[in-house]
């Protein structure tokens, strides 16, 4: 039971944080909220920070400047990055090699291993800031919030956890699993990929449709290393981690939808909790995907690939101009890979909306060079739906 828990932990927590460290080198307006007040309070300091901000992020690496970043933030990045990482490793694996599962996760334990690794060398500046954050709390006294601010927080945090107990002690089961979660089991079972029919038990040719969505063969992958069930991890261990990680999304957007003001962002995150939890009025709401089927691609898709996305753009578009921010348009390409990841239809749907939203923000903000970046991060999205396309004619 702890060697499960702790490769689960390792896996799950560990590597997608020490991954995030990777952008949040280059990740303007993620700092914590106590931090960007204060530098609002010290203008002169806050001055001389952003002229080492537009030296960009190879000037910070190259002079270990600590770079302070929420580590809620760097988290989410993080582990968006590890599921972009398990699609671009899958998807050619899966195409070629019907028994190829084997090599899929001694390949991506080693690449988990090596980018956690980069992440800490290339990504300390992060974790000296954080290091210092923590110092400067400890050393200069937090201001504490209102209490009813807290109140509100402690409400937000309590529907929260109320909806990780009804998912993991409820278990719902769903008509689909029928296809999703045992053909998770089946790739563990027997090591073969998207060959075999789930319903029938019966070999059968690639199955196009589903093969270039890897999100049941990263879900096999976390049983195989950890030794719990696949159906398990689907069904109890996922949506204790994507719960809350959906949340700090939206904790994100809420920061700076209400410019770091915790009283707002926290009636903001009560609110999001109250319409999920009362927002089974059919089966295909959003709500439901997410406390009902959170272990599935399409649940991912509408509840944390299409958030990330209005996330990132909202820190793009409101970021001053010079102010390096790599770290976002990584972020963005690597969403887009998970959205293909979650299902191909995915692809499609999130770089539609990069598109249009990219496009109306361009012409309003008179920022054209920006559909540059903007159509490199949807550079995915196209190269899986031609591959779907290839693969179905």
């Amino acid at each position: 039971m702890i060697r499960e828990l702790l490769v689960a932990f390792l896996v799950l927590v560990a590597a997608p944080f020490c991954m995030g460290l990777l952008p949040a080198l280059a990740m303007p307006g993620e700092e914590p909220a106590w931090k960007r007040l204060e530098k609002a309070e010290k203008k002169d300091h806050m001055g001389k920070k952003e002229q080492k901000d537009r030296k960009g992020w190879m000037a910070r690496l190259m002079g270990r400047e600590p770079v302070s970043v929420c580590p809620a933030a760097v988290y989410a990045a993080g582990f968006l990055l590890e599921l972009a990482v398990f699609q671009l490793l899958a998807v050619p694996v899966i195409i070629a090699k019907p028994w190829g599962f084997p090599v899929i996760v001694t390949a991506y334990s080693v690449m988990l291993a090596v980018l956690s690794l980069a992440g800490v060398l290339i990504g300390f500046p992060v974790l000296k800031g954080l290091a210092q954050d923590i110092h400067g709390l400890v050393t200069k006294g937090w201001k504490k919030p209102q209490a009813e601010t807290c109140i509100y927080f402690l409400l937000a945090a309590a529907l929260i956890l109320f909806q990780m107990y009804m998912a993991y002690t409820h278990a719902f089961f769903d008509g689909d699993d029928a296809y999703y979660v045992a053909q998770s089991v089946i790739t563990d079972e027997t090591n073969v990929l998207y060959r075999i029919l789930p319903y029938t038990g019966l070999t059968t040719t690639l199955d196009v449709r589903h093969a270039l969505a890897s999100l049941p063969i990263w879900e096999a992958y976390l049983a195989r290393v950890t030794g719990i069930h696949a159906a398990i991890i689907a069904h109890s261990v996922l949506p204790l981690l994507l719960i809350p990680l959906t949340y700090i999304v939206y904790f994100r957007i809420g920061q700076r939808l209400f410019r770091g003001q915790g009283r707002k962002t926290a009636a903001f995150l009560i609110v999001v909790g109250i319409l999920q939890i009362f927002g089974n009025t059919s089966i295909y709401t959003n709500a439901t995907f997410f406390l009902m089927r959170t272990w599935q691609g399409k649940s991912l898709l509408c509840n944390l690939v299409l958030l990330v996305i209005v996330w990132i753009f909202l820190q793009l578009w409101e970021e001053k101009k010079g102010v390096g921010q790599s770290g976002w348009w990584i972020l963005l390409a690597a969403n887009n890979i998970v959205a293909a990841m979650a299902t191909t239809m995915g692809a499609f749907l999130a770089g539609l909306l990069i598109a249009l939203t990219g496009l109306v923000l361009a012409i309003r903000q008179k920022r054209p060079a920006a559909l540059i970046p903007l159509a490199a991060s949807c550079i995915p999205c196209v190269v899986y739906l031609a591959a779907y396309v290839i693969l179905v004619s």
